[in-house]
């Protein structure tokens, strides 16, 4: 991939970025759960939620109350397949995925237990992406915690 992309200006790899970025596709449907209920709950309350007592934020303090991200930093958790949602929560629970200091994404990974972290992938993979799927452009209140990767 790289010998194909050096060669291109940082002007049209941009003018590509915008092309792509303007396209309209439609999500398709969200996958059909094979958790039971009591799992499924579990996944929402901690999506909608969080749990103070560990603080493990919700995933709608961050993400947005659609759960489509924040424009430009913070993406969407909706649409995503069950699978590649528990692969990225493992590979922060364990090191492998890694953001600018202080990585608050990492930080949440590991305060969740492995089921925990299934019962989330499962809830959210579950559930319509709204239209328009747009990310919101900001936030109604500060984030729960200082994170690298999003200015202040």
């Amino acid at each position: 991939m790289t010998a194909l992309i050096d060669p291109l200006s940082a002007d049209y790899l941009r003018r590509i970025a915008v092309h792509f970025a303007a396209l309209d596709v439609p999500y398709p449907p969200p996958q059909p759960p094979t958790a039971p209920p009591a799992v499924l709950a579990r996944g929402r309350a901690l999506v909608l939620d969080g749990d103070a007592r560990r603080d493990v934020p919700p995933c709608v303090a961050c993400h947005g109350a659609a759960l489509t991200g924040v424009a430009p930093a913070i993406p969407g958790l909706l649409g995503l397949p069950r699978d590649y949602l528990v692969a990225q929560l493992g590979a922060w629970r364990t090191g492998r995925r890694q953001a600018l200091a202080p990585d608050c994404m990492a930080a949440v990974a590991k305060a969740l237990a492995p089921d925990e972290v299934a019962a989330v992938a499962q809830w959210l993979a579950a559930q319509p992406v709204p239209v328009p799927a747009a990310p919101a452009t900001e936030l109604p209140r500060p984030l729960p915690r200082r994170c690298g990767s999003v200015a202040p």
